[in-house]
């Protein structure tokens, strides 16, 4: 069956108000037309604000995205100081041993490049040749922002049947421990030189933060390390050192404790060889093969005076710390909850 047109009965008013309808569609659609160039303007201002943070307008990267290409491909089978600057290896590679590095790693913001950059281009306007040269750790030869870090071990290794191991057992202190997302500034431009004094390394010094977090972090490092036969990082020698030059601390307590001992005098004991390395904490920014020359530590000292004051009011959040088992990274994130945050405070 056919269906039937039927004319409306309110044709005719509706034909009698078109030139009123047209009238409020065309004000409706100015007025859309006006919020949308102002929603557009807005949001050109905050991507004008945002510009130096984060210059592509896009969210930040996870910070496990940076781990899959933590390390670079090997292109030589043998130590070839050639291809890494005159750098050579201090630790040799050992078959079965795998190198392990604990750290915080810091991906400055594209304005914090800015000021950093511009601390290391007033110290290369003096003639350095040979060992003395510049070489930067923020940028790759490629010129990609690279990240910065502040060691939490010195270079180790561990063998096959002991790295997952290790990385569980700080875990678990980690975890225990309670530490919570924490901020720090830093306070002033240096020198130092390795362990084996083979590099010098530009450096920035850290203040010490809030509730002492760098030393208390280091010290469940440390001790991490020294119950796998491993040496720590800044320790000092005391009273009580063992034959390793350096004092060890008890592990961190279980959960369930000793009828005769309370799970506050565990923690207590736990902390008891806490000690103060607050001026030990850096970010290398970059690095030289030979001393620095007297004109470049006068020159060093002269910026850090005349040159530091923006980079002192950078504010650096970390809210995790990395250990590195051969090209392997795991993440060992602080806790987000102030209230799960007990076990570091506690004594």
């Amino acid at each position: 069956m056919a269906l039937v047109d039927y004319p409306s009965s309110d044709e005719d008013k509706h034909n009698g108000n078109d030139q009123d309808t047209t009238t409020t569609t065309t004000t409706t659609s100015q007025a859309a037309t006006g919020n949308l160039k102002r929603k557009r303007e807005r949001e050109r201002e905050r991507e004008n604000e945002n510009e130096d943070e984060n210059p592509n307008g896009l969210p930040p990267l996870p910070s496990k995205f940076h781990d899959l290409y933590a390390s670079t491909s090997r292109v030589s089978t043998r130590d070839d100081p050639s291809l890494h600057g005159g750098r050579k290896r201090v630790t040799p590679h050992i078959e079965g041993n795998w190198p392990t590095h604990l750290y915080i790693e810091w991906y400055p913001a594209n304005a914090e490049y800015k000021l950093l950059s511009k601390l290391i281009s007033n110290l290369k306007g003096l003639p350095l040749e040979g060992p003395s040269k510049l070489h930067s750790f923020l940028i790759s030869d490629l010129g990609a922002p690279l990240p910065l870090h502040i060691s939490l071990s010195r270079p180790i290794g561990f063998g096959t049947e002991q790295k997952d191991a290790f990385v569980i057992s700080l875990g678990t202190a980690m975890q225990s421990s309670g530490f919570r997302p924490f901020e720090f500034a830093f306070s002033g431009l240096d020198w130092v030189a390795n362990f084996e004094n083979t590099r010098w390394f530009l450096i920035l010094r850290i203040q010490k933060p809030e509730y002492d977090s760098l030393n208390k972090l280091l010290h469940v490092c440390n001790t991490a390390v020294q119950d796998y036969g491993q040496p720590p990082l800044y320790a000092k020698a005391s009273a009580t050192s063992t034959s390793d030059n350096t004092a060890k601390s008890p592990k961190w307590p279980k959960q369930e404790t000793s009828k005769n001992r309370s799970s506050a005098e565990d923690s207590k004991a736990y902390w008891s060889n806490l000690q103060d390395v607050s001026g030990a904490f850096h970010i290398s920014i970059a690095w030289t093969l030979g001393p620095p020359n007297k004109d470049l530590l006068a020159l060093t000292k002269s910026v850090s005076t005349d040159n530091f004051q923006d980079v002192a009011q950078i504010r650096v959040n970390i809210q995790e710390i990395k250990a590195k088992v051969g090209n392997a990274v795991t993440n060992m994130p602080l806790h987000m909850n102030i209230q799960e945050a007990t076990g570091l405070f506690s004594f």
